[in-house]
């Protein structure tokens, strides 16, 4: 019986340290994550658009990525447009492979509201608006200061375990007419915690 604990007991702090000695950190496809913010691409006829996204990224340290900035809204953002969420996964080649991922949700004001949690009013106060209630009025909101999308990201309803991997997240938003009236491309990377960039 005492042979039998020892047993056990080895085998606890072999799989809770590995063989070596060091953590165990499975390579598992899903899990908890890290999500790093890589590039931001402008839509093709941005310029066009009613809501114009011109953001830019700053690297202010290894885990840190900021949003700097500006949003042009030519018409008002509110619960008559459409969101669009289209995710591209790349592949073990390089290419990315598109509609990974699809969520079409009306009521796009709120359904970002819902979605960014309290990051909303973190965003929404960081462009210089006093009202964090949707609709949003039109007009050009700068960014006063810059942010960390991190904190978004941990204050948002973003699924808390997910896939590894590099993505490419559109989100579009159209009109009652389902007329695009503008979308942003994030190129983030979900990460194990343990990995670094």
């Amino acid at each position: 019986m005492k042979y039998f604990y020892f047993v056990i007991l080895k085998l606890v702090f072999l799989v809770n340290f590995g063989a070596n000695g060091q953590p165990l950190f499975p390579n598992l496809p899903t899990g908890e994550h890290r999500v790093y913010f890589k590039a931001i691409i402008k839509c093709k006829n941005s310029e066009n658009s009613d809501f114009q996204f011109n953001w830019k990224l700053t690297k202010t340290s290894i885990n840190t990525t900021e949003l700097m900035g500006n949003v042009t809204l030519k018409t008002l953002f509110d619960d008559s447009h459409t969101l669009l969420i289209n995710l591209a996964v790349k592949d073990s080649i390089g290419g990315w492979k598109d509609n990974y991922i699809q969520h079409k949700a009306p009521k796009a004001c709120t359904t970002m509201k819902g979605f960014l949690g309290s990051g909303w009013s973190l965003l929404i106060n960081g462009h210089n608006l006093n009202n964090t209630n949707c609709p949003i009025p039109k007009g050009v909101y700068q960014l006063t200061k810059s942010f960390d999308l991190t904190t978004i990201i941990s204050m948002s309803h973003f699924p808390k375990v997910f896939f590894y991997g590099t993505y490419k997240m559109r989100f579009s938003f159209n009109d009652k007419f389902d007329k695009e009236s503008g979308c942003i491309v994030f190129v983030i990377e979900v990460k194990r915690p343990w990995e670094t960039i």
